[in-house]
């Protein structure tokens, strides 16, 4: 913000926030008081001066919903089951992502182009640094449930709005999104709300849960309750173990539950099962007869007695002999063959490159020599990196992975690193075991390695090289055991020329390096698709291609590489009848790219309109029509070409007058 004043201490803090929000005639509580704050003093906004509330293009929303297709599917019945609930009441139901982008929107019919207007659609950032307070960006930034009502939003031109709202997390306890219901220009005070939010909280646990139930259908899950306590949905504790009783995954309520019972320094995820229910797995599974039964058992935690029913997926179900006890729970806990994650040779597939580098990779792997996996964006780079984790002897250990693009820079050193309870402002009481803690005996996967801030690279490259981290507010350093895989599509050595990135991280980084090869120069196409289909897609007996569509497959330039493939793949399954994909079963924009190409091919340059790029005089939008072009209109890898943001590609685009021609691309 211009003219920010100096800020001294917290009464000077007050009274400065206070003075730009005294037309306002509430009294704010603690969690809006502190988003005004830091949408005056961080995020640099003025309540006098409204931002339009940011909207993706078409092209950019259809790359995010296919980022988050899992994600979406799993939260579609929730978002139904809600909005037939109270859409008739004029509420908007918005599905997020982490960073406040709406996935999906259910407007009631009604009020459909008014809430379009105030910014309740698909596409949409209420992200809290762009929109300031509002129910979605103040949601994710406390990571609690909450009404943000009328003129609690910190501009004016949102203050019709009263949004009810709930963060949701994955079993891993990340955030995930959020679950919200606004209403416009709804009469009466906050509480009346309260209700609505409960709805909210119910169907956000709701979601929760089957993103749980999803991700480990092929694992040993359980509920667990306290034997005298009504069975309430919103409270429903959930965990799943691995074939050595070790959690690995939870909802929110079992963290919540848990966690606070747990000895200092030790954490849910990691702890036996044995420690929470008294029972180790081999016993859970004997006295549950495979999960047949609920079981009743005084908790060691709980100091209660406890109710545990087990779900055992159909590939672990026990042997009919009898006769053998030991054996039937050792097979009832043994990992499926069929869900087994593919192996070094499996992914390098006939490519002789590959397979090159895999044989190299069977030589130092246990050697604690950092891989460095470079190629571009969809080549398998975080499946490569299980892959050597899986044939490594720490194949026991956790695998951990972090994005190093995808986490806010403010977020990323607590991610790395972890903190301890009460180290900052607004920091989980109980502290926050970092990635790099959680992956001990085990590996650390970076993913994206290039786009780390520069100044972390720094505190990152102290810690490998001495192999301990200091959490924030720690007193004693942690000693690390870890293998470091680490990824990414950038040109490190460039990034390097440009200070973008240190020389010395990247030495210590790239012990050894492995390039994938892009979709388009592989040549075993068909090998690639039968793995895709046996490890993804429940197989390919049965499946077959018409021989048009699978020259289609051969011959398509695959900009998304094998995760593209993957998803034609799944759409083709989806669409066609009795699993005979034809031509008209796969995507247009697939299909119609060969029709395109030939129809470029055949127009004679004397008959050709003229190029947009002959109305464009500069050097700089000649360059970037070329290398949209290059990329058929795909922004993400323009960026990634011209080594600029998404948001910089837009920009320049409305300078030169660009537009794209349409949306095949």
């Amino acid at each position: 913000m211009r003219n920010m004043p100096q800020i001294n201490g917290t009464k000077d803090v007050v009274a400065y926030v206070t003075g730009n929000l005294q037309d306002r005639t509430i009294i704010p509580g603690d969690r809006i008081a502190r988003s005004w704050e830091r949408s005056l003093l961080k995020h640099g906004l003025d309540p006098k001066i409204p931002q339009p509330v940011d909207i993706l293009t078409h092209y950019e929303i259809q790359e995010q919903l296919q980022l988050h297709e899992d994600y979406l599917n799993i939260a579609r019945n929730g978002l139904t089951g809600l909005s037939k609930r109270i859409a008739n009441a004029g509420f908007s139901v918005l599905l997020t992502d982490e960073f406040g982008l709406t996935l999906d929107a259910r407007l009631p019919k009604m009020f459909k182009d008014t809430c379009q207007e105030a910014g309740l659609l698909v596409g949409s950032t209420w992200k809290e640094s762009q929109a300031g307070t509002n129910g979605i960006g103040t949601c994710l930034e406390e990571k609690e449930s909450m009404i943000i009502h009328h003129h609690e939003h910190f501009f004016a031109n949102h203050s019709a709005l009263s949004c009810s709202v709930t963060p949701i997390f994955d079993p891993l306890g990340n955030l995930k999104g959020c679950l919200n219901a606004s209403c416009l220009n709804v009469s009466g005070s906050k509480e009346n709300q309260f209700l609505t939010l409960q709805m909210i909280i119910m169907y956000g646990r709701m979601i929760e849960n089957s993103y749980f139930r999803q991700t480990y259908r092929s694992q040993i899950t359980m509920n667990v309750k306290e034997t005298n306590n009504f069975s309430d949905l919103a409270q429903e504790q959930l965990l799943a173990i691995n074939e050595r009783g070790v959690i690995i995954g939870a909802n929110r309520s079992a963290f919540a539950e848990y966690e606070s019972l747990l000895d200092r320094g030790q954490q849910l995820l990691g702890t036996q099962i044995e420690d929470i229910v008294g029972l180790n797995v081999d016993q859970l599974l004997t006295q549950s007869n495979g999960g047949a039964s609920t079981i009743r058992q005084q908790s060691p935690k709980l100091l209660d007695e406890i109710e545990i029913a087990i779900r055992v997926p159909a590939n672990r179900a026990m042997r009919n002999n009898q006769e053998n006890t030991i054996a039937k729970q050792k097979d009832i806990a043994s990992p499926s063959v069929k869900h087994k994650h593919p192996t070094l040779e499996k992914l390098a597939g006939e490519d002789e490159e590959v397979l090159r580098n895999v044989q190299q990779i069977r030589h130092i792997i246990n050697k604690d020599i950092p891989i460095l996996i470079t190629g571009e964006t969809g080549t398998g780079k975080e499946a490569f990196a299980r892959a050597i984790h899986d044939a490594s002897n720490k194949k026991n250990g956790p695998f951990i992975a972090l994005n190093c693009a995808a986490i806010p820079e403010s977020l990323i050193e607590s991610e790395l690193f972890g903190y301890k309870s009460g180290s900052f402002t607004g920091a989980n009481r109980k502290g926050m075991k970092g990635k790099l803690e959680q992956a001990n005996e085990g590996t650390i996967f970076l993913d994206e390695i290039g786009d780390m801030p520069a100044q972390l690279q720094t505190r990152l490259l102290r810690a490998l090289a001495e192999r301990e981290i200091m959490p924030l507010g720690a007193t004693a350093p942690i000693p690390l055991d870890i293998q470091v895989i680490s990824a990414t599509h950038q040109d490190l050595m460039q990034r390097i020329k440009e200070k973008m990135f240190r020389e010395d991280f990247y030495y210590r980084l790239n012990g050894m390096s492995l390039k994938l090869p892009s979709l388009r120069e592989r040549n075993d196409k068909d090998f690639i698709i039968n793995c895709i289909l046996d490890s993804e897609l429940g197989g390919a007996d049965g499946v077959a291609f018409a021989p048009q569509a699978r020259q289609i497959l051969h011959d398509y330039h695959w900009p998304g590489n094998i995760r593209q493939l993957a998803n034609v793949l799944r759409y083709a399954l989806a669409v066609s009848k009795d699993k005979h994909i034809t031509v008209d079963d796969l995507p247009i924009e697939v299909r119609a790219s060969k029709e395109i190409y030939k129809e470029e091919e055949i127009i004679p340059e004397a008959e050709k309109s003229m190029s947009l790029s002959d109305f464009v005089s500069d050097e700089e939008g000649r360059r970037l029509i070329d290398a949209l072009r290059q990329y058929r209109w795909n922004i993400t890898q323009v960026s990634e070409e011209l080594n600029i943001c998404r948001s910089t590609v837009y920009r320049k685009m409305k300078k030169y007058n660009i537009v794209q021609p349409n949306d095949i691309y």
